[in-house]
């Protein structure tokens, strides 16, 4: 009799376990992320087995350079867009629609380009714009940070000098994870980006009229000063809160 409760009793915390975890997956598949493939990779098939999750639990637009083309393949029916092709305005407007941008494959360049604010490659403008857009990065450090062969053998200047890029992209709010980690960081970072608090000051409805717009478009849980909302009704600018889990500009 024991043994048929114990049974009856892991069974029941299993069914929960699962229910939960389908539940999950319905509420993030219509979460709209993009995952860059942007560098070249000594291990592409580990760089894909670990995207692959991110593909079952979220609405995935993937951004390749042509070099990843070929080994997309068994991606059926996963939206693609291949970076080179595509004008920035296109780029643009597909990245407004995503709420977390994960890069899987970093570079050195990728890695001290977006630390500087250098945006003379299309992966690192790609980046820019998602930290202009308030929205999170979650990139792997496999094959940037050194290894401890790196670490003996390097000059103390090289490393000094990564480490200092790496410090910060990670105060610019990118989370820097090992590849094994990516899923649970993706999880993280949306659902935090998802219950973000933007602050909507006097400053921004001014900059909105200066730029000749009559709509400004914020998170719904954002934060309106008493004096942003005057500003805007006296400028005739209408601020419209969206659901920003959905992707959208902040």
């Amino acid at each position: 009799m024991l043994v048929d409760v114990r049974t009856q009793v892991k069974m029941l915390v299993q069914q929960a376990v699962e229910a939960y975890l389908n539940n999950e997956l319905h509420m993030n598949k219509d979460s709209p992320i993009a995952i860059l493939l942007g560098y070249q990779s000594l291990n592409p098939s580990i760089v894909l087995e670990a995207v692959t999750p991110l593909l079952d639990t979220y609405d995935v637009t993937l951004l390749l350079t042509k070099e990843w083309l070929p080994l997309q393949e068994p991606w059926n029916g996963v939206p693609f867009v291949l970076i080179e092709e595509t004008a920035q305005q296109e780029l643009g407007a597909l990245l407004e629609k995503s709420s977390v941008l994960v890069v899987p494959q970093a570079s050195y360049s990728l890695l001290s380009k977006l630390s500087l604010t250098i945006d003379d490659e299309d992966p690192v403008w790609i980046a820019l714009q998602f930290q202009l857009l308030g929205k999170p990065i979650v990139m792997a450090n496999n094959d940037v940070e050194p290894n401890v062969y790196q670490q003996i053998h390097a000059p103390h200047s090289v490393q000094e000098r990564l480490q200092s890029y790496i410090r910060q992209i990670q105060t610019d709010q990118v989370k820097w994870v090992p590849l094994n980690k990516l899923v649970k960081a993706v999880g993280e970072q949306y659902a935090a980006y998802r219950e973000k608090q933007s602050l909507i000051l006097a400053k921004h409805v001014e900059r909105a009229f200066q730029d000749g717009l009559k709509e400004i478009e914020v998170p719904a849980k954002c934060r309106i000063t008493p004096a942003a909302k005057d500003l805007a009704r006296d400028l005739k600018i209408q601020i419209k809160q969206i659901d920003s889990s959905k992707g959208g500009t902040l």
